[in-house]
């Protein structure tokens, strides 16, 4: 236990360098290599001494989590078919936390201001994204849009736990994870429906992989920064 207690992320980050590598390669067990993601971290989480996960790991969080580990089984094979069943996972995977979030953090009108100006910048950048795009998207036009409104709400209630007294430095692990998150779902939807290069999908798994990184480390110190 202690061996995986110490090891396990470097195990993760392992897991997501060979998963990018046998894409690149064309190899098979590409997605059970992609699967293996999420069940590592949540290793991570539960293997840590009692007391941080008895406080650290929220329910919320879990199903967030449970239905982005969905919407990677669903998205193994990228067609029309499952694609909006997964973007359907990753809207309740957001929805979830969005919650958590806000049992963290609540939101006060005093402190309005970051969250409000994240949700500023989101819009114009995804404006300009969702205008470059345009007709490419075909059916997936308005799963597309409200996908974009669940991603701008969740990145400003990750900004507004950076502003908790006692979270202030765990904070910027969600809302980094989540600006990661977001880049990776950017490329994949540039590249799905315009690019359409093949090898861009490791810089879709490497970010992806970032965020799930960060936003799983953050959920592990949100324990240590309210106990002290």
């Amino acid at each position: 236990m202690e061996w995986i207690r110490r090891n396990i992320l470097m195990v993760f980050w392992v897991i997501l360098f060979i998963h990018c590598l046998f894409h690149v390669l064309h190899l098979p067990f590409v997605g059970i290599s992609k699967l293996l993601l999420i069940p590592s971290l949540l290793v991570y989480l539960f293997t840590r001494r009692k007391e941080d996960v008895l406080v650290g790991i929220n329910f919320f969080y879990l199903v967030a989590i449970l239905f982005a580990f969905i919407g990677d089984m669903l998205l193994v094979i990228i067609n029309d078919l499952l694609f909006l069943p997964g973007m359907i996972s990753y809207i309740v995977n957001l929805f979830f936390l969005c919650i958590f979030f806000l049992q963290l953090q609540k939101i006060y009108l005093r402190q309005l201001m970051r969250p409000l100006l994240v949700v500023l910048v989101l819009s114009v950048i995804g404006y300009f994204v969702y205008g470059f795009l345009g007709e490419k998207l075909k059916q997936f036009q308005l799963p597309v849009l409200i996908y974009m409104v669940f991603v701008a709400i969740t990145a400003a209630l990750a900004m507004n736990t950076t502003q908790h007294p006692q979270l202030h430095k765990t904070g910027w692990y969600f809302f980094i994870g989540i600006l990661v998150f977001i880049l990776s779902n950017t490329i994949l939807v540039l590249n799905r429906f315009h690019f359409l290069y093949h090898n861009l999908y490791v810089a879709v798994m490497l970010t992806y992989g970032s965020a799930q990184y960060l936003l799983a480390r953050g959920v592990a110190l949100v324990s240590k920064d309210i106990r002290s």
